[in-house]
């Protein structure tokens, strides 16, 4: 028993390490633009936002702030502290904006999601998935109703330290040439498989059993248009990186409607 303890403290342990291992007192800002999609693609709103986080001393505790520019000047912001002691759990980050959800990452600031542990009647829904590259990061927010129907779509692109310039590159629909992928995961309870190789790239990795939606700035999204307890479901979202390199976060959530796995894969473009 005191093993299993000691197991998962050390899990615990890792998992902060790779959310905020990373952070100074001094911060961390990502300036960014997030748009709104409605379920049709349209765009329901835009709006600039800065997310900082920084942390004390010994990186206890975890201070986030959102920012958000209004047209006419003035500021709405809003912040919460994470303290390792309370918020460190074994199924993840436990954030004060909504402690029915929770974080988790894969490697240290890489791949991570903000994710509803489960689908429940009569609560809204959503899973947000980062995919980062360097001083970039790319969130998809997938939001649903009380209902289990796709409310909206968030489509935030994040710069370090400066906003990103206006003009973004062009929606993608296929990828030619030979690509060959890694993949791992981690589980509910912060395990995390070892990688493997994916010998093809397939952007619908749903097989059609999901909505494929194509952004601008060669971001891909596959998720469903409704959520219904009993049967199982994946929110996956993919953006083409750079030229040669191809990132995919997949949510995966049992038939119970429980967050079972996070899967990354990143793809190379072959010579």
């Amino acid at each position: 028993m005191q093993h299993l303890l000691n197991k998962m403290t050390h899990l615990q342990e890792q998992h902060w390490e790779k959310l905020f291992g990373f952070l100074t007192i001094e911060g961390q800002s990502m300036y960014g633009i997030w748009t709104v999609y409605s379920p049709e693609k349209e765009v329901i709103k835009s709006f600039q936002g800065i997310r900082n986080l920084r942390s004390n001393t010994d990186k206890t505790i975890i201070t986030h702030t959102n920012q958000f520019l209004s047209p006419d000047g003035s500021t709405l912001e809003n912040q919460w502290q994470m303290e390792k002691e309370t918020c460190n759990q074994s199924d993840g980050l436990l954030h004060p904006a909504d402690p029915s959800k929770r974080a988790l990452a894969l490697v240290d600031y890489g791949s991570s999601t903000w994710l509803s542990r489960k689908l429940e009647s009569g609560r809204s829904f959503s899973v947000e998935l980062f995919l980062k590259h360097k001083d970039w990061n790319t969130s998809i927010g997938s939001i649903y109703t009380e209902n289990g129907d796709l409310e909206k779509i968030l489509h935030l692109r994040e710069y370090l330290n400066s906003f990103p310039n206006s003009t973004t590159r062009e929606e993608i629909t296929s990828l030619s040439g030979s690509w060959i992928g890694t993949k791992k995961y981690i589980t509910s309870d912060l395990k995390v498989s070892d990688s493997e190789e994916i010998r093809e790239i397939i952007l619908d990795p749903t097989n059609g059993k999901n909505d494929t939606f194509y952004f601008p700035d060669s971001v891909i999204v596959n998720i469903p248009k409704n959520l219904y307890i009993g049967k199982e479901f994946e929110i996956v979202a993919g953006k083409l990186v750079t030229e040669n390199e191809y990132k995919r976060l997949t949510a995966k959530y049992d038939h119970s409607g429980t967050f079972t796995l996070l899967i990354s894969e990143i793809f190379r473009l072959q010579d």
